[in-house]
């Protein structure tokens, strides 16, 4: 496919700008077709460019996907600020986590997943540290309130929220205010707070 006439009279895009209209073809192509529909053809169509231009920027339709979602994910360096409660910080985080998740779908994280290399996969992951530095944080601001006691909770326990989501999000599609509130109070919050 070459590139549209506006282009070869001298309307070429460069750079961020053509990167930008790339990515936003990514997200119009999800959005009309899916994951089992995106193509390379169909984002250089979109984005008015050639087969070439996508192909030099990546190597597969997960890269594509996984560089729009980390782009529109909330910024990771911005620093959790605890609440003062810590049901409502666990809320806070496990709503913020599943939000990063959730506007990519279903069924395009279940593609994503499938398809991806390991080193994309690392990167589908990279949200997940936000939430490991916001559980130190949140988890730090309980113990000085008296909220909690122990002072060294495994991994596990901080990537909990983390396993939960992912596991609604990926076998059900969707993560809703009764999971939230489950995962909190029956699972989350008793496991903190009882903690020796």
């Amino acid at each position: 496919m070459g590139v549209v006439a506006g282009e070869r009279a001298g309307a070429r895009r460069h750079g961020a700008v053509l990167d930008e209209a790339i990515r936003q073809a990514v997200r119009d192509e999800l959005d009309a077709h899916g994951f089992a529909g995106l193509t390379f053809e169909g984002v250089a169509r979109r984005a008015r460019t050639s087969k070439p231009v996508i192909y030099r920027r990546y190597d597969s339709r997960s890269a594509m996907v996984i560089d729009v979602w980390l782009r529109d994910s909330p910024d990771p360096d911005e620093p959790f600020v605890s609440s003062g409660e810590l049901r409502a910080d666990l809320i806070a985080v496990a709503r913020a986590f599943a939000e990063r998740f959730e506007h990519i779908g279903g069924e395009t994280l279940r593609g994503l997943l499938a398809q991806s290399e390991p080193a994309q996969i690392e990167r589908l992951s990279a949200p997940s540290e936000w939430v490991l530095e916001a559980m130190q944080t949140l988890l730090d601001a309980a113990r000085a309130r008296g909220e909690i006691t122990r002072v060294d909770f495994p991994s596990r326990v901080h990537g909990l929220p983390i396993t939960l989501v992912r596991h609604e999000l990926i076998f059900t599609g969707s993560f809703g205010e009764q999971a939230l509130t489950e995962i909190i109070d029956m699972v989350w919050m008793p496991l903190l707070v009882a903690s020796p």
